[in-house]
């Protein structure tokens, strides 16, 4: 079934409730029609025997204006998603969204979506959760309560999610015309892999879903939907990898 607007969406989980429904299961189950992109576990090489990964399910990045006290109007990226929860327990987690531009030639920045950005995510949530169904979260706030476990044989609408924002404060000032970039999407699983290099130190590496997007247009025609899924010439627009998180210099005897 496709949902072509988050009202719809959420009146058909509230109606779904405890409805059954099996479908084939894949890496990335894909709906680019529905307002929401579903991505499943999968389970990579470098996983070891236990890890578990929770599913998730995201809209496009989308860009808005807001006032902030104090600051005027501030233009602001961010993202609405959900996770849910086939693992079998309640998974605590913190979720990460880092924001890395990949233009070529352009210039190269990192950004970590902000974990309290007050006055900025309640202008939000009346944009995109006037009513409050939704319950949108930080990253901050989806970790102080596990994720609840959710049946097997559901699928959306109908699984017990839990809903949150992704917001970058600082994406229109410092990179304008970014037209290419990445959202590492990390804490959705436990996954983990270490590898020590010829110099004694220690890679730390975690199971990340690696989020493709573009935006096909500039600052000066800045609309709330500009940005869009970059399919990589047909490769995909959504991966699952291990990606270095950390090195560490090895302790000796270990």
């Amino acid at each position: 079934m496709l949902f072509h607007n988050r009202r719809e969406f959420v009146t058909s989980a509230l109606l779904a409730g405890a409805a059954l429904a099996l479908a084939p299961s894949s890496s990335v189950a894909q709906q680019p029609d529905a307002p929401f992109r579903y991505v499943d576990p999968l389970k990579l090489s470098l996983d070891r025997g236990g890890v578990w990964t929770l599913h998730f399910a995201y809209m496009p990045p989308r860009i808005a204006t807001v006032k902030v006290p104090g600051k005027g109007d501030r233009t602001v990226w961010y993202m609405v998603y959900y996770i849910y929860n086939k693992t079998g327990k309640p998974r605590t987690i913190v979720p990460t969204f880092e924001l890395v531009t990949k233009d070529t030639g352009g210039v190269a920045a990192s950004f970590l979506d902000e974990s309290e950005p007050g006055a900025v995510l309640e202008a939000l949530q009346k944009i995109e959760d006037p009513t409050g169904e939704l319950k949108l979260q930080t990253s901050i706030g989806i970790s102080k309560t596990p994720i609840p476990e959710t049946a097997d044989y559901l699928t959306p609408p109908a699984v017990r999610a839990v809903h949150g924002i992704a917001i970058w404060l600082n994406v229109p000032e410092k990179v304008p015309d970014v037209n290419n970039f990445t959202i590492y999407v990390s804490g959705l699983t436990d996954g983990l892999s270490t590898k020590e290099t010829d110099a004694g130190k220690l890679i730390v590496s975690k199971k990340t879903l690696q989020l493709d997007f573009r935006r096909p247009t500039d600052s000066v025609k800045n609309k709330a939907d500009d940005i869009k899924i970059n399919d990589n010439a047909g490769l995909g627009s959504e991966r699952w990898d291990y990606r270095e998180a950390r090195i560490l210099d090895k302790k000796p005897g270990k």
